[in-house]
């Protein structure tokens, strides 16, 4: 396993990869966020931090979409839901092939997992509280209709509602995403607001339009980069008083997000996944003709209560205890806690 900072040093040069793209076809790019956050406070990547985080306004995010996959060559793949079928987000990762960046927990999630950096595309918001709900209400459907194939890899419990859902064929409900998007992709010039497409409108951070406007560049690491020239009000209005970092146990970067991530420089994420396969398999079949699926609701002073989905799977609740409690590798058990 590589260390944090190799790591991050891999990950600045698929940045610098991408900013060649950007410089030699001008499209506008701003690094942001956590990056930029980074940038103004280390100097560089935030010591625990292990990605790179870009903006674009729209109309240069489509631009760049366009190019990216041809001037960037064989060594990347420009991943996004149109680009690889069972993506589930609405921006674009720039994967590195040959290499691995992969939680353990996702290791059936049937994806690229090459090591990646983020591009965000900047949209406009709408001071119309109808369109902005239309907005709002698309980009949440859309990610709920391309959920699916991540769900079903990590075992996540579904209701009958979500069931119907993706009961519709995956195509359909890529076609319907594709439809949808008009809705949540806003020229951020025709609006006094913009925010960066992440995984809803409620936790995207909404921006006045003057932040996209003017730009500068700012040393990260040993190069500058593009970005916001009021890039204060930027970091104030995404983290409040960034200057003082966080306390250290809030220091866990994205393992506390996604748990246990596999990174390989050198070797592809195709060879972990069949691994794992081989590792966890055919143990997690045999649990599972026994088990069908549980959820542990509660920990108590030590001992697991376990109700069944499948109330049919067991005669007795205290039966389902007694089997868990016998069972050592609780982590296969592919169960959810509260």
């Amino acid at each position: 396993m590589p260390s944090l900072r190799e790591v991050q040093l891999f990950d600045l040069q698929i940045l610098k990869d991408v900013v060649r793209v950007c410089d030699n076809n001008n499209i506008k790019y701003m690094i942001s966020s956590g990056t930029l956050l980074g940038a103004v406070r280390h100097g560089g990547f935030i010591p625990w931090d292990d990605d790179i985080d870009v903006d674009m306004p729209l109309s240069d995010y489509k631009k760049f979409l366009k190019l990216a996959q041809h001037e960037l060559g064989e060594k990347y793949f420009v991943q996004n839901y149109k680009t690889d079928k069972n993506y589930s987000e609405m921006w674009t990762q720039i994967r590195a092939n040959g290499t691995t960046s992969m939680p353990v927990k996702a290791y059936k999630f049937d994806i690229h997992y090459g090591m990646c950096m983020d591009i965000f595309p900047a949209v406009g918001v709408s001071d119309a509280p109808k369109k902005k709900l239309k907005q709002k209400k698309a980009l949440s459907l859309n990610r709920l209709l391309l959920h699916d194939a991540y769900a079903k890899a990590v075992n996540e419990p579904m209701n009958y509602k979500l069931k119907l859902i993706y009961a519709i064929p995956r195509c359909i409900r890529r076609m319907i995403c594709k439809i949808n998007e008009h809705r949540i992709m806003l020229d951020p010039m025709k609006y006094n607001q913009w925010a960066a497409v992440w995984y809803s409108m409620e936790v995207s951070v909404i921006q006045p339009k003057k932040i996209l406007e003017k730009f500068t560049k700012i040393k990260f690491e040993d190069e500058y980069f593009n970005t916001f020239d009021d890039y204060d009000l930027y970091l104030k209005n995404v983290y409040g008083d960034y200057i003082t970092p966080p306390p250290e146990n809030k220091r866990g970067g994205h393992t506390d997000e996604l748990g246990n991530i596999i990174f390989d420089l050198h070797k592809d994420y195709s060879e972990y996944k069949k691994e794992l396969s081989e590792k966890y398999d055919q143990n997690e079949k045999n649990i599972r003709s026994v088990l069908q699926w549980v959820t542990i609701s509660k920990y108590k002073k030590g001992e697991m209560q376990v109700y069944l989905l499948d109330k049919n799977s067991w005669t007795s609740k205290k039966a389902a205890d007694k089997f868990c409690k016998m069972v050592e590798f609780v982590s296969l058990l592919k169960c959810t806690s509260p």
